[in-house]
């Protein structure tokens, strides 16, 4: 049929229109591509429950430790690759020389300090600290193992004692925990038990020469002739008494230590600890406050309630001081994959609080309710992430918590979590995030991991975020994949975040799958954005304030503008922008490039859909070619039908991949040969707009004068060219 032979390509794109091509693309070369996205490592640790701490006296360098559960230790030098570490105890022999073990058996028998500073009729007084068997004293019926009991111990530097001092938690069943006190000359040991900071769990006579006459008890308050009421509560403990594990020790702006501890039961205590010993203040007394009910806020013997109570979930807090506040982190949930375990903070303006969130609710519980999960009654607390995956990731981060804070001496400060993964299994590594502080007072997380001290983009301090525009607001303006961290997470089903789409125009406009405005403060890397999800009421708008700076895309060397906010409701979001040249980089040597159907010069004979999806990073792909009249926006190449004889069309196809204003456009030749099992019938013949019957009538009329062959047209194959023919011809026109 003249004028019937077809070539067809699309016309796709991947996440939104296609920009318009001006003067201002920047068209990459084909030399540059698979050279300018890189992969890149990082060496990699498990440390369970990490706390970090910096060693500036062994060197003179800074060394970076982090110490976890079962006894597990990593060092590093640039925040970034982790190498793991031991550590050992020590034992005191009789001639007072110190020999380092890495045996635990027995360590912890006989302490060290023999004398301890109490009050005594209002005066300071020396007293015998006496001897605390603390391996005797956990309850071991069901979880015996010492090895597998030694949680979360947390390391500091003690200027007065010019000793490192390790907060350790021995963990018993029934909440019969005790934290000791062990020091070392050097950071990695050997470290010598001094002795028990706190105990737990005193209300239980199992076994019968273990009762609370073998604690500290009467230290704080006095010679008992029986365990006083409040403790002797049995199966109760868990709802009023913290379990004694997950130490947190800290020096105040005043110079003063402190330790919060606890888990879950009765919540988070603080205790007052004695810069000379290391171990408990006993000269610090704490009032009686409801503490004769589940609502204790304040108890002689374990101190200031800080969070939680009443068995809310909540474990692993951390108090770090960072510009006007003290914040307070505490892990919520349980820490399998699929147990929910998350980071929520609070902040105070004194280390022993009242801690609260941007909605002014306090750390502490005043009854059971469920704060974790798709079911969580409350969502209070600051949500700093979650689970998530970025493009880059090969697994969502899953169930990230028990964390620690740093401020460096440099001014920046870093979030330290141990995460799992959706792997299908209980695998977990660490992160480092950088954190800062937000023109409300509020932290906010880096979306990606840090990438070293030496790195590219990690130079930016709180002071930068304070007093420079970092980013310009042409260089902020641009394709963002946007990551929200909500609370109510199914993590039972493995829900985590994937980025949406939103473009921060130039004019302030939100728009994609949030919609809404931004802007930043001049003279400041802070930014606000006012957004909605694409859909919804105007009434859901909410306002996130938060930084706005270059970072790397964690795994790679790809530079990305970033965002990272957090609601006045405690939700973080997560924006970047990664620069185009990366992107397009990327996409097209991994994505697109792989996915093209068809070599150079190939003949064609089939139809082929040409569409696809995943592009990442926010980029775009069209297609362009010398036959725009068979133009497809469905995606499709069809091959047509020619009635006489086989004929070979060639089509010249560009093949544009875009992120903001870099492209590169990739040129393909093929040709198409007709196939005749299509018909030639597939358009509007008589050019009036429709297809139609008329169309039918023409196409039999070029059948009659001879103007397509006539053979072609018996359809339904049997030998006779008439109106079955015909109506068959309709039927698939109409397709």
């Amino acid at each position: 049929m003249k004028g019937l032979l077809l070539t067809i390509i699309a016309f796709i794109t991947a996440t939104g229109a296609w920009a318009d091509e001006s003067d201002s693309i920047i068209m990459m070369t084909a030399s540059q591509m698979g050279k300018l996205y890189k992969t890149v490592s990082a060496s990699r640790v498990s440390v369970h429950d990490p706390s970090i701490v910096v060693d500036r006296q062994t060197t003179g360098a800074d060394t970076y430790y982090i110490f976890g559960s079962h006894r597990a230790c990593a060092r590093t030098t640039d925040m970034k690759n982790w190498t793991a570490q031991s550590w050992t105890y020590g034992t005191v022999q009789s001639n007072g020389k110190v020999t380092s073990t890495t045996n635990f058996s027995g360590v912890f028998n006989t302490n060290q300090t023999k004398t301890v500073k109490v009050l005594k009729d209002g005066a300071e007084t020396e007293v015998t600290f006496g001897n605390f068997d603390c391996e005797a004293w956990r309850y071991t019926q069901n979880n015996p193992s010492l090895g597998g009991n030694q949680w979360a111990p947390d390391v500091l530097w003690n200027p007065t004692m010019k000793k490192w001092c390790m907060y350790m938690s021995l963990n018993g069943d029934n909440w019969r925990s005790v934290i000791v006190l062990l020091t070392s000359d050097k950071i990695t040991g050997p470290y010598v038990y001094q002795g028990p900071v706190v105990f737990s769990g005193f209300q239980w006579s199992d076994p019968s020469n273990q009762t609370y006459k073998q604690t500290d008890l009467e230290l704080v308050l006095g010679t008992q002739t029986s365990l006083p009421d409040r403790y002797n509560i049995g199966s109760s403990w868990g709802r009023r008494w913290p379990n004694n594990i997950d130490p947190c020790t800290f020096f105040d702006e005043e110079g003063e230590l402190w330790m919060a501890y606890g888990s879950w039961s009765g919540g988070i205590f603080m205790l007052k600890l004695d810069k000379e010993t290391g171990l408990r203040d006993y000269t610090t007394t704490y009032p009686g406050t409801n503490n004769n009910s589940d609502g204790v806020t304040s108890d002689p013997y374990f101190g200031k309630k800080i969070a939680g109570g009443y068995y809310v979930s909540g474990e692993g807090p951390y108090i770090e001081h960072i510009g006007n506040y003290y914040y307070l982190f505490v892990t919520h949930g349980g820490l399998e994959a699929s147990k929910g375990y998350e980071m929520h903070y609070y902040r105070s303006k004194n280390p022993n609080g009242p801690y609260v969130d941007a909605s002014g609710t306090s750390a502490i519980f005043t009854s059971y309710m469920m704060n974790y999960g798709p079911n969580a009654a409350t969502t209070r607390g600051m949500k700093i992430l979650g689970s998530h995956k970025w493009d880059t990731m090969k697994y969502a981060e899953m169930s990230q918590g028990h964390n620690s804070v740093l401020l460096d001496e440099d001014g920046r400060a870093y979030l330290i979590y141990h995460t799992r993964f959706n792997s299908g299994n209980e695998g977990f590594e660490d992160r480092v995030h950088q954190l800062f502080v937000n023109e409300k007072g509020w932290l906010v997380a880096s979306p990606f991991e840090f990438n070293g001290l030496t790195g590219v983009n990690s130079i930016y301090s709180q002071e930068d975020i304070d007093g420079t525009e970092i980013c310009t607001s042409d260089e902020i303006a641009g394709t963002y994949q946007v990551m929200m961290h909500p609370y109510k997470v199914d993590f039972a089903n493995n829900a985590y975040s994937a980025p949406g789409i939103a473009v921060l125009k130039s004019s302030g406009l939100v728009s994609g799958d949030f919609v809404g405005t931004w802007r930043c403060k001049a003279g400041t890397s802070f930014i606000t954005l006012k957004i909605r999800p694409k859909g919804t009421a105007s009434s859901a708008v909410k306002e996130y304030y938060g930084v706005v700076l270059p970072q790397v895309y964690s795994g790679t060397n790809a530079t990305t503008v970033c965002f990272t906010a957090i609601s006045t409701d405690g939700v973080s979001i997560w924006g970047s922008n990664m620069n185009g040249n990366y992107a397009v980089d990327y996409n097209f040597t991994n994505i697109v490039k792989d996915h093209m159907p068809f070599t150079v010069r190939q003949i064609i004979k089939s139809d082929i859909d040409l569409s696809f999806s995943g592009l990442a990073y926010g980029a775009t792909v069209s297609w362009a070619s010398d036959h725009p009249d068979l133009f497809s926006e469905a995606g499709k190449l069809m091959v047509p039908y020619v009635a006489d004889g086989d004929t070979t069309v060639v089509v010249n196809l560009t093949c544009t991949t875009q992120k903001d204003n870099y492209a590169y456009a990739y040129k393909r030749q093929i040709r198409i040969r007709t196939n005749k099992t299509y018909l030639p019938i597939r358009e509007d013949v008589n050019n009036d707009g429709v297809i139609d019957t008329q169309d039918v009538l023409c196409v039999y009329q070029q059948m009659l004068d001879g103007s397509i062959s006539v053979a072609a047209c018996d359809v339904n194959q049997d030998g006779i060219v008439d109106t079955q023919d015909v109506l068959t011809i309709y039927e698939r026109m109409k397709e």
